[in-house]
């Protein structure tokens, strides 16, 4: 997400924070030339990305000392091998935006800033999502954020323009077809002037669609959900869920609302252990892109809350993809970051300024965050990964080494290979 347009919504946020308190008073492209599948399917071997968006290292400490202290390692890091990536984009300084980092990370190749799925020269690139359909698995794209977003376009679509929401929405249903789409923005897949499903809570939810995809999805043989109730009958193989964009953001900046209340917030932990329930009957294994993009918001909008309660929902979702390696060892998980958002800095209690004291678990200590921009920063973000071909990961790399590692997990049966 942009800084302009995650202060947009933090805007309305506000708004709607102010109206409750006063209540309560009172170029679309083509799709790329598909490469021929191999010898066929790889048996039972699966990549899972799951990308902190603006998670630096930094907010990695943060979250460890907050809620583990300095002994017990937190989930995100409790991986096998450990490296670093450069996150730089193709050209024009070296702060990248979360388009050009995913594509990195989804195609091998360095692009520039606003593309998603496409090279420097604009022309569609093979991404890990279409490279796994081509060898007969399943795939997934998940978000805690609107499903069109940068981050996952960057696996799912092709185009030179990262806002054109409407037409990646489409390129989904008619071009990359991930099987499950999980996730917000359900604004995105209904026409201008229809209320959705999911009820709307700021301007930013106003749907501005010009076809009711939705309708589309179902024709193509998606189930579809808008809620927890709904989302807990999802069977698949195919399923759409467009539940509540943003539910952490909301309860940092709206006045008394609490996503554990609001039916129509599925936490995204739950999200992903759906997905694995429905991804496992594939016998040929799966791809799956997760994205947490509430730690950016934290970073644009300097909330340690957000960051608090973001990073231990993606602590959630590492627990729980730990659990289905253990059962599943065929299975290649890698947790990193597009970049880092904020130039977060952690600090001793006894520095003055910031953005709060803050205890460290399980202890008497205390430390300081502060922050030293609303926009990117350039440093290199850790990735922490287990399983087959997981050890490749290790030392400092550009990004589009996680493509390099994956992709030849994805194209073949590499699991016991070196």
């Amino acid at each position: 997400m942009t800084a302009s347009s995650t202060q947009t919504r933090a805007r309305c946020l506000f708004a709607a924070a102010g109206i409750a308190a006063i209540a309560s008073a009172a170029v679309f492209t083509t799709s790329p030339a598909r490469s021929a599948a191999g010898t066929g399917p790889a048996q039972g071997t699966s990549v899972v990305v799951l990308i902190g968006d603006g998670m630096g290292p930094v907010q990695r400490a943060a979250i460890q000392y907050r809620f583990y202290g300095k002994t017990v390692r937190q989930p995100m890091d409790d991986l096998e091998h450990f490296g670093m990536l450069r996150t730089h984009a193709k050209g024009g300084g070296i702060a990248t935006d979360s388009a050009a980092a995913a594509t990195a990370m989804a195609t091998g190749v360095k692009t520039k800033r606003n593309y998603v799925g496409v090279g420097p020269n604009g022309r569609p690139l093979d991404t890990l999502l279409e490279i796994a359909d081509d060898e007969g698995k399943s795939t997934a794209i998940i978000s805690d954020n609107d499903v069109t977003n940068a981050t996952l376009a960057g696996f799912a679509a092709h185009h030179d323009d990262r806002d054109n929401k409407r037409v990646i929405a489409n390129q989904y249903l008619s071009g990359t077809r991930p099987d499950l789409i999980f996730g917000g923005g359900e604004e995105v897949w209904y026409p201008e002037g229809s209320p959705g499903m999911v009820p709307d809570m700021i301007e930013d939810d106003a749907s501005f669609g010009r076809k009711n995809l939705v309708a589309k999805a179902k024709r193509k043989g998606y189930e579809y959900a808008y809620n927890r109730r709904t989302f807990a009958r999802l069977e698949g193989p195919k399923a759409l869920a467009m539940t509540r964009t943003d539910a952490l953001l909301r309860e940092a900046f709206i006045r008394k609302y609490d996503y554990r209340n609001d039916p129509y917030a599925v936490p995204e932990h739950e999200m992903v252990a759906k997905a694995l329930e429905i991804l496992d009957r594939d016998p040929s294994g799966f791809f799956m892109a997760v994205e947490v993009d509430e730690i950016d918001d934290a970073g644009h909008e300097h909330s340690p809350r957000l960051l608090f309660s973001s990073g231990q929902e993606l602590n959630r979702i590492a627990t729980v993809l730990a659990r289905y390696q253990r059962t599943h060892p065929n299975t290649l998980v890698i947790i990193t970051a597009d970049h880092e958002t904020g130039g977060l800095g952690l600090e001793a209690h006894y520095q003055r300024g910031g953005a709060g004291l803050f205890p460290v678990a399980d202890s008497s200590e205390h430390f300081r965050l502060d922050w030293t921009t609303p926009g990117h920063t350039a440093v290199n973000v850790p990735v922490t990964a287990s399983g087959p071909r997981s050890h490749r990961l290790e030392g400092v790399r550009d990004n589009t080494r996680v493509f390099d590692v994956a992709s030849k997990l994805l194209e073949r049966d590499v699991a016991g290979s070196p």
